[in-house]
């Protein structure tokens, strides 16, 4: 691809993990990196934009002159965030992301999507790929929901003037986490510290960087008539996938935490959450996240192989000493 074809870049949620991750990488293909993000990113290597894609200003000021769009922003899935909220920023905001990328000429945007898009809540998914389906029934929780209605009209937005794909990355993980890998860690300090299902079913993760190289490398080949443009692709690490907690295990340890070892069994663990989402409709423990964590969840990056040449960059191993290496500065001191 041409320099002057990836001068400019925009990526909007840039302070969060994947984001941030994506715009650091940026900084070797591209003249300039802008981040819009409603938090500021103390980092002069960038051109930071305090903004919010509900507001079509904020969009609008970031996008002008931009050739590229990598949109990672997201109200991702968190019971305690108001149901209006998901629709406002999964939706309208990302309607006005491409409204700003017409208005300003913006030749390519990347969306970054999710693995929930695919999934029903009921049948396992054991190494799926891009031949899957929509859930014939829109889900219930409103995460998996505005963003399949997202994905779609993102995908439907390529055109010849602007070239869009989508990306869903598996369960991500690394420095910057908010949301996975402290969950767990929370988990591990309750008392008593307990684990649903009985370990034998699989999830798939990406390390934060490899999810970004994905990124970098569906845009470095997404134009008007090629294989990436109007399409969409999962973004896996390195199999075979493990069981959440098996693979969050060694984490634990770095962290000077025990490993959850009690466990409930699946059945009961989603029989009470139904009873407690009823009564606890803001708490963690729901019918959703106890069939992420107990049934099958895995998928395959083939497709991204095969279209723009993904494979991880970054080793498990290596993955998770930076990870480690990042929660003990900032968040955690073994004890």
């Amino acid at each position: 691809m041409k320099k002057n074809d990836f001068s400019k870049c925009l990526v909007i949620g840039g302070a969060g993990m994947l984001g941030f991750e994506i715009a650091s990488q940026l900084l070797d293909e591209c003249e300039e990196v802008r981040i819009l993000d409603l938090q500021p990113v103390n980092d002069d290597r960038f051109v930071g934009i305090v903004g919010d894609i509900r507001n079509q200003e904020d969009i609008d000021k970031a996008c002008s002159d931009v050739d590229v769009v990598f949109q990672t922003a997201a109200a991702v899935w968190n019971p305690s965030t108001p149901d209006n909220i998901y629709d406002e920023v999964n939706i309208n905001g990302n309607r006005n992301v491409i409204d700003s990328c017409h208005k300003n000429s913006v030749k390519k945007l990347v969306f970054t999507s999710s693995m929930d898009v695919v999934v029903d809540g009921k049948k396992p998914i054991v190494y799926g790929d891009e031949s899957l389906s929509y859930p014939k029934k829109m889900p219930g929780d409103n995460y998996s929901r505005t963003k399949i209605i997202s994905e779609k009209f993102m995908l439907d937005a390529n055109s010849e003037k602007l070239s869009t794909c989508a990306l869903r990355p598996a369960g991500i993980y690394g420095p910057r986490d908010k949301y996975h890998l402290p969950n767990i860690v929370k988990a591990a300090q309750s008392r008593p510290a307990i684990k649903v299902g009985n370990g034998s079913a699989k999830f798939s993760h990406v390390y934060s960087e490899n999810a970004a190289y994905a990124h970098i490398l569906a845009a470095k080949n997404l134009y008007p008539g090629s294989k990436v443009a109007g399409n969409v692709y999962f973004i896996t690490d390195h199999q075979p996938a493990e069981n959440l907690f098996d693979f969050m295990a060694p984490f634990l340890i770095e962290f000077g935490l025990e490993p959850i070892r009690k466990s409930i069994p699946y059945p009961i663990a989603y029989f009470l959450s139904c009873i407690n989402e009823k009564i606890n409709p803001r708490s963690n423990f729901n019918s959703f996240s106890i069939i992420q964590t107990c049934v099958d969840h895995t998928f395959v990056h083939h497709k991204a192989t095969e279209d723009f040449g993904y494979q991880p960059i970054i080793s498990k191993e290596e993955a998770f000493k930076r990870t480690v290496d990042w929660f003990k500065r900032n968040h955690f001191k073994r004890t």
